[in-house]
């Protein structure tokens, strides 16, 4: 078993719950590393949060508490409580109004974590909660736990050396959906590239009614959530311009998420062509297919003694990884090398 603790039971975790439950039905999840660790070793153990209508409620019920709009897909069998964590920068201006603060006493972290001998902690807090997300990974470090982050917040360059020296693996930043925007957008760029076209310029803008959209309306956010998306998908392009990241939050989207993308380029005898996409998914089940394989990774890579930043898993899972690969393929080659030599 892989005992898990969730740090912020918002959307993300609601879809990763309910997905772990469907494993365990016998309901298959799509894309996921066949691994010796099954999915269905997954056991979330813990969580925190800091809004009321979730802190001391079972998990089970939490992850369908507002403001979570993730529809329900599965009755989820789960006696966890959740716990009142520390709120530092968890809740900003913004934040502020759609968060109703508890007003318990935040528990000791790392003390939870080693009674409940949590393998991997898995950080889903709010795109800007820097602070939060930093002091989760140090008492993660300090509870001999591995570490997830799925956040923007720049934790692997932070803490990454701590990691590597106590032989305990972290893996970040900013998850890449499995078929989200961003992921998208630089497959298509990189197709027509193979195809001999010279790419000119690009952009993205997405749209979604989730908390996660809305706590990017403020500006700095948002010009953080554009230069990382930006910046990956110009990693795919020789030159272009590209401007890609969250554009408005839609309330009665809820979960839903459309992303628009035009990408414009040349070839032969400079002839111009224009591909206009419209992409729309699920924004917190596309998260559950890398974190269902990153948490067994996790557990894998700890029980072997490897520790630290791994470029080749966070260079294929991450959007603002430390290591960054020019193509879709490089990483992907690069990530079956490295589960080759671990996975016997």
């Amino acid at each position: 078993m892989i005992r898990v603790g969730l740090v912020g039971i918002g959307n993300v975790a609601s879809a990763l719950v309910q997905s772990i439950e469907m494993v365990k039905q016998g309901i298959e999840i799509p894309g996921i590393l066949n691994l010796p660790i099954k999915a269905d070793e997954i056991e979330i153990v813990t969580a925190f949060d800091i809004d009321k209508r979730k802190v001391g409620k079972k998990l089970s019920e939490a992850i369908f508490s507002k403001p979570n709009v993730v529809q329900k897909y599965v009755d989820v069998k789960s006696d966890v409580e959740v716990l009142r964590g520390p709120t530092l920068d968890g809740v900003d201006e913004q934040l502020s109004k759609v968060i109703e603060e508890s007003e318990e006493k935040p528990v000791n972290v790392k003390e939870v974590l080693k009674e409940n001998n949590v393998d991997v902690v898995i950080n889903l807090l709010p795109a800007g909660a820097d602070k939060a997300s930093l002091f989760y990974a140090e008492e993660s470090l300090s509870a001999n736990s591995s570490f997830i982050n799925a956040t923007p917040s720049n934790v692997t360059e932070r803490v990454g050396d701590k990691y590597k020296e106590a032989k305990i693996p972290i893996f970040g930043d900013d998850l890449l959906s499995q078929i989200g925007g961003t992921i998208f957008h630089s497959g298509i760029i990189e197709f027509l590239q193979k195809r001999g076209v010279k790419i000119l310029r690009s952009y993205q803008i997405d749209i979604a009614g989730n908390t996660e959209t809305f706590a990017t309306l403020e500006d700095w956010k948002k010009d953080l959530k554009k230069k990382i998306k930006s910046s990956f998908i110009s990693q795919r392009s020789d030159n272009a311009e590209i401007v890609a990241g969250t554009s408005d939050y839609v309330e009665f989207l809820g979960d839903r998420r459309v992303s628009y993308m035009v990408i414009e380029g040349e070839y032969a005898m400079g002839a111009k062509v224009r591909v206009d996409i419209s992409l729309k998914t699920y924004d917190a089940p596309n998260a559950v297919q890398p974190l269902i394989d990153l948490i067994r990774l996790a557990k894998i890579l700890k029980d072997n003694n490897i520790g630290g930043v791994i470029p080749e898993v966070c260079g294929y899972y991450f959007k603002n990884s430390p290591v960054r690969y020019k193509s879709i393929d490089e990483a992907k080659a690069r990530f079956d090398d490295f589960l080759k030599k671990i996975v016997k």
